[in-house]
């Protein structure tokens, strides 16, 4: 096998490394790197060692679990034993010391955390094939001209999200149906009736949250756009989970609030008492039902704006917190999304959360009155 170009990396960055050496073999050839999972052993050493003296390029990945590693060490002073060129590639960041340290002080390193892993990685095959380690044929590939992600790329992956948002809402409302179904069953009530309202729910929770993930995944795909390539179903999936979660936690947070501030007397109305001076006993008493009435239809007025208040800000803070999960996922093929980008990203989940809980109210209605549930 030819080993013109050698990775050290820690094994926690194996998911990563994996896919550069892919995309290297794509456009390089000769791309060697460990991928057992074996710490010990004479002959895997010795393998190392032959890989690291036949290389023509070393490819460093830095990390703070790299600069840990006294394997990722070793290969490094090897490395520089035998004058090998090195090219450091900042993963993940941290605070450099020893040799890793002059490393990136005095080499010019590539910094994942700027820019897109595209950009980033054209800017390393470009500096492989300049230090004589790449053999591709033909012209040059990239020369670091920055790359250009087309919106077809970007809009082809809003299905895939608008799917992983539609399968985790039906996972939450599913969570939140065999809670319901349990304290109806306990009770012996439980019916054919409810059975078909709860498929209903399930259906109008799957309309919903594909509806809403389509807009987060606009959002999202447009926020990433210069990472858009990397984005795949794996990265989406997480969101099936994360619904699963989040999704009951935030109906239980909105519910205790409001139950709070009835409790303690945060929420009341403040009604004109009924004054029968000078009226008859039928008026006198027409006033004071219209009173009760009136303070009763406020305070049901009242308690469902609140309570519709709380849900609309329990789902939007639920959906950015979702978001941010699956940006830190994403971070891991994409070192280089920002902060400003992961907000982007998380607002629009924010915003899907809304449509996704007022489709489905809007969908089930629809259901209820067309089936006469």
């Amino acid at each position: 096998m030819s080993r013109d170009i050698f990775i050290s990396y820690s094994r926690r960055d194996q998911e990563f490394v994996t896919r550069l050496a892919s995309d290297l073999n794509a456009h390089v050839a000769g791309v060697w790197f460990d991928q057992s999972t074996i710490q010990a052993g004479q002959k895997w050493h010795d393998e190392i060692m032959d890989g690291i003296r036949e290389c023509k390029a070393f490819i460093l990945v830095l990390s703070p679990d790299a600069m840990e590693s006294r394997w990722v060490r070793e290969e490094v002073n090897r490395a520089l034993e035998l004058g090998k060129t090195i090219f450091p590639v900042i993963y993940r960041p941290a605070r450099w010391t020893g040799e890793f340290e002059s490393l990136v002080r005095d080499v010019q390193s590539l910094d994942l955390r700027s820019g897109s892993y595209t950009d980033n990685f054209q800017k390393l095959v470009d500096g492989l094939m300049e230090s004589g380690a790449g053999r591709a044929t033909g012209e040059r590939p990239f020369l670091r001209q920055p790359a250009k992600t087309s919106l077809n790329i970007v809009f082809s992956k809003i299905p895939g999200w608008a799917l992983a948002w539609s399968l985790g809402w039906v996972v939450f409302w599913i969570v939140v149906l065999i809670v319901l179904a349990l304290l109806v069953a306990n009770q012996g009530d439980f019916s054919r009736q409810d059975l078909l309202n709860f498929v209903v729910i399930l259906i109008s929770g799957a309309i919903g949250g594909f509806s809403g993930g389509l807009l987060a995944g606009l959002f999202t795909m447009l926020a990433l756009r210069p990472n858009a390539p990397s984005i795949s179903w794996k990265h989406m999936s997480p969101t099936i989970r994360i619904w699963g979660i989040s999704g009951p936690l935030g109906m239980i947070v909105s519910g205790l609030i409001t139950s709070f501030m009835l409790a303690v007397g945060a929420l009341s109305i403040q009604s004109a008492k009924a004054d029968c001076n000078g009226v008859g006993f039928g008026d006198c008493v027409g006033q004071i039902i219209g009173s009760a009435l009136g303070q009763a239809i406020g305070m049901i007025i009242l308690i469902l704006l609140v309570f519709l208040l709380f849900v609309i800000v329990a789902w939007f803070l639920t959906g950015m917190l979702a978001g941010w999960q699956v940006v830190r996922h994403i971070r891991r093929l994409e070192p280089g999304i920002t902060n400003r980008q992961g907000w982007s990203v998380s607002a629009g989940w924010g915003c899907g959360a809304i449509v996704a809980a007022l489709v489905m109210i809007a969908v089930l209605a629809i259901f209820s009155n067309a089936l006469g549930l």
